[in-house]
């Protein structure tokens, strides 16, 4: 774990320690060794500023974690810049206070604003009801349809004291029938109460039996909760240990070209990425905030979901800026062909899925590189998982805080509170990160592709971004995690308080610290919703005027809005 030590005459600032983060855990850290060789000439290119104490009553240093990851991003955006486009190194300013907004930006959102009215975040639970006029309600299974469905994801005691993560997902019957339990319990009116149910259920069986019989007889997101020292010396956690945020496999071969970047009329300094088509087969957070991510530097995103699959539509608001959206069952061989001709055109596929999933549908890594060279010019192909891509669990579906929870981030929260036990730290930062560090390996492909040709595999996880805050960025010193804490109550959260639970009381938290301050934010307009218009955060990143300038080419809208084809002009907001 990283061990942060400030002298006792100099006092913290975020600011600093983003910079140095940036420059040791990222630039110079050798298991990113495969970064440009200009990265470390453009590291005096990026400028903190913000207040110098942190704010948000968490012991991770995430305000320093995501203003680090949004500093190799401008970083990898200037090398883009000078290597496509001829010109010098901008300087790229952010702000922390402002980037620690980023990995909590589905419950900022507000819908036609009263100009200057206060911001009101929503919790998590709330989020598909508020926009439930705009968006299709993609909750097939009713998830989150009463307390005691709920339940189904939170963190429990087993019967030999170790505690374990059940996760319902998108879909909680498969977990709740594994544990032998009524799929509905509509007599119980209180998170108290569902609670006790499955921790009554978690204690009749040690820790390792529910995780066999969740994560490998019925194939659902679950597991044991580790110390960060016990991920460590886990074997999955051996097996990534040498890996990066991110790790770019290439295929080199000069003969398959990297059209996009020579090609494309639509491609500037202003918009870097414009042209650039990108097919994306995500749910949730993190592989939808990498496709985000590209649009924001103005790549033509076609996100691809299924009418038969379920989705959590109340994140759709934030995570569909800039992109189309099709529907396509690709179990019919008439949608498996619309797929293959948007294959044909694109030049990056990000796939979010469960390990194996889309190769039984032909949209595979290998059944895509197949594609690319038989059309003569490479591809990209970005997969991000759970747990990694080698090692005993990478066949393992999973999310955000079955991550947290595996790799000793939740048990670090739940300690610097206390308590001896795991809990879930609140927002879904590994979620947002592993989208950032999706994003930075898409670029960096670029770069390589631009340069060798062929066709680029690029893996990323939410356990390589969680290992990565542990050992690189780490947690805040004592003396001020002290202050911290101190200053926002010492509010002390149990293993069997999720995310649902302690979210909306953080709010109220950071309401009284004046973290939602309206000069981060911004007003956009989506023709898709009928020139909606909606309040969000303001890029992160803060070039020079007249440089890159980054938005988004079409506004969000709901799953299957659009039809399965590439519109004539990627530049302009069509609803097909």
């Amino acid at each position: 774990m990283a061990s942060v030590s400030v002298p006792e005459s100099k006092p913290y600032s975020v600011p600093e320690e983003s910079k140095k983060v940036l420059r040791d855990g990222l630039v110079n850290n050798p298991r990113h060794k495969t970064l440009p060789g200009e990265c470390k000439d453009m590291l005096d290119y990026v400028e903190y500023v913000g207040q110098d104490q942190p704010r948000i009553a968490i012991n991770w240093r995430f305000a320093e974690s995501v203003a680090s990851l949004k500093g190799l991003e401008a970083i990898l955006i200037n090398v883009l810049l000078s290597r496509k486009y001829g010109i010098a190194p901008q300087k790229v300013i952010i702000n922390t206070d402002h980037a620690q907004l980023f990995f909590m930006s589905a419950l900022l959102l507000q819908v036609e604003p009263a100009e200057g009215s206060p911001l009101q975040p929503t919790p998590i639970r709330g989020l598909t009801a508020k926009y439930a006029q705009y968006f299709p309600n993609g909750d097939l299974h009713q998830m989150a349809s009463s307390f005691y469905r709920r339940a189904a994801t939170n963190i429990y005691k087993a019967k030999d004291g170790r505690f374990f993560h059940l996760h319902g997902s998108l879909n909680p019957d498969p977990s709740i029938d594994a544990l032998g339990l009524p799929r509905d319990r509509q007599d119980i009116s209180a998170d108290e109460d569902a609670w006790a149910v499955f921790a009554a259920k978690i204690g009749e069986q040690d820790a390792a039996a529910w995780d066999h019989l969740l994560g490998e007889e019925y194939r659902q997101a679950a597991t044991i909760c580790l110390s960060p020292a016990e991920y460590a010396n886990s074997a999955q956690g051996k097996a990534n240990a040498d890996t990066g945020l991110y790790n770019v496999y290439p295929r080199r071969d000069p003969s398959l070209r990297a059209g996009w970047w020579k090609d494309s009329p639509l491609t500037s300094v202003r918009r870097p990425l414009a042209g650039l088509k990108v097919v994306e087969f995500t749910r949730v957070i993190a592989g939808p905030a990498i496709g985000r991510g590209l649009a924001e530097l103005g790549a033509s995103v076609m996100r691809v979901t299924s009418p038969n699959l379920a989705d959590f539509s109340g994140l759709q608001p934030d995570l569909n800026w800039g992109k189309w959206n099709c529907h396509l069952d690709l179990k019919k061989e008439e949608d498996r062909s619309k797929l293959r001709e948007l294959l044909l055109d694109a030049d990056v596929v990000i796939n979010g899925y469960r390990p194996g999933v889309l190769d039984k549908y032909g949209a595979g890594y290998e059944d895509v590189s197949k594609i690319a060279k038989d059309r003569g010019r490479g591809i990209i192909y970005v997969r991000e998982n759970c747990f990694g891509w080698s090692g005993p669990l990478s066949h393992r579906s999973g999310w955000q805080p079955i991550s947290d929870a595996h790799s000793g981030v939740s048990m670090g929260f739940g300690r610097a509170m206390g308590n001896d036990e795991p809990v879930t730290p609140v927002f879904p930062n590994s979620d947002y990160c592993t989208g950032i560090a999706g994003t930075c390996g898409i670029l960096q492909a670029l770069l390589e592709q631009a340069e060798y040709g062929g066709s680029y595999l690029v893996d990323t996880a939410l356990d390589y971004y969680n290992r990565w805050l542990i050992e690189e960025v780490g947690e805040y010193p004592k003396q001020v995690w002290e202050h911290l804490w101190q200053r926002n109550g010492r509010a002390v959260f149990r293993h069997f308080h999720s995310m649902n639970y302690t979210i909306p009381r953080y709010i109220e938290m950071m309401k009284s610290q004046g973290i939602f301050d309206l000069q981060f934010f911004e007003i956009r307009v989506s023709k898709a919703l009928g020139g909606l218009k909606i309040r969000a955060p303001k890029p992160i990143l803060q070039f020079p005027p007249g440089t890159v300038e980054l938005g988004y080419n079409v506004g969000t809208r709901g799953n299957g809005t659009d039809q399965p084809r590439w519109p004539d002009d990627a530049q302009t907001e069509v609803v097909l």
